[in-house]
């Protein structure tokens, strides 16, 4: 990393952590992920006696907290880039890096990294607690020597740090913080997870399968659904899709007035 790269990246983490709202919305969303995963696997022990064909006890105690605390954190990424906007300060940012190229990928690896511990924080979190309340529940818990287990923890943290960058991508792509939001949660919430319920079955289970954000939570699963992508593949969707959007966000940042 040049010296002139380690100087941005620590002035855009001086910015994040001055804006007094930041911090405590990211904490807000670890505990939101491990709140609601622990409510989340209460309900699947206590229903695992029902019959389950496929019960994944890691991806249980992490995804129902996951479905809500995305938005925090990708809404945060969005955020990272259009207080700039609004306050007129991406001028100021514009003046002193006028390499707009650095500018923008000192953001990207800011808050890439910002996302990326604290959706670990949050992933080992809901897991341990998780796994506690299933096993109190009677039914079994996972352990980190399983196979799958900790690629699947360490999968939810990659998630968070991806999740976080598209909401990067479209606060440069849109700059307006509503705008981008809203297409922040069609992207990652209403048509993955409502969607498949209102689409025609061959669409929906195509939105199932290879959505991106579904895609990518492939991740995190331990047991392995025969009609979806595999982990890594899952992956490298969500990963792909990240990418190009972020190649737009550079093309478009470098080209058009701020």
């Amino acid at each position: 990393m040049s010296a002139a790269f380690a100087d941005t990246v620590r002035s855009e983490w001086t910015k994040f952590r001055t804006i007094p709202a930041n911090v405590p919305t990211l904490l807000s969303a670890v505990v939101l992920m491990v709140g609601a995963g622990a409510l989340t696997a209460n309900g699947a022990a206590e229903n695992y006696r029902a019959g389950r064909a496929l019960f994944d006890a890691t991806y249980i105690s992490m995804y129902g907290g996951f479905l809500f605390a995305q938005i925090t954190v990708g809404a945060l990424g969005v955020l990272v880039v259009t207080h700039e906007y609004a306050t007129g300060l991406i001028r100021t940012s514009t003046t002193v890096v006028p390499r707009r190229g650095r500018l923008l990928a000192a953001k990207v690896a800011t808050y890439g990294l910002i996302a990326l511990a604290m959706g670990l924080v949050s992933s080992f979190g809901a897991y341990t607690l998780g796994q506690t309340v299933i096993a109190a529940g009677g039914a079994p818990a996972a352990s980190l020597s399983q196979p799958g287990v900790l690629r699947a923890v360490t999968g939810m943290g990659l998630i968070w740090a991806l999740v976080g960058l598209v909401g990067v991508a479209l606060g440069i792509l849109l700059r307006a913080t509503m705008a981008a939001t809203t297409v922040l949660v069609a992207v990652n919430f209403i048509i993955p997870v409502i969607g498949p319920r209102l689409l025609p079955d061959a669409v929906g289970d195509w939105v199932t399968t290879y959505w991106p954000i579904s895609a990518g939570l492939q991740i995190t699963t331990t047991v392995q659904n025969p009609e979806r992508v595999a982990p890594w593949t899952g992956l490298g969707v969500m990963a792909g899709f990240t990418l190009v959007l972020l190649a737009a966000a550079f093309a478009v940042f470098r080209s058009r007035d701020t």
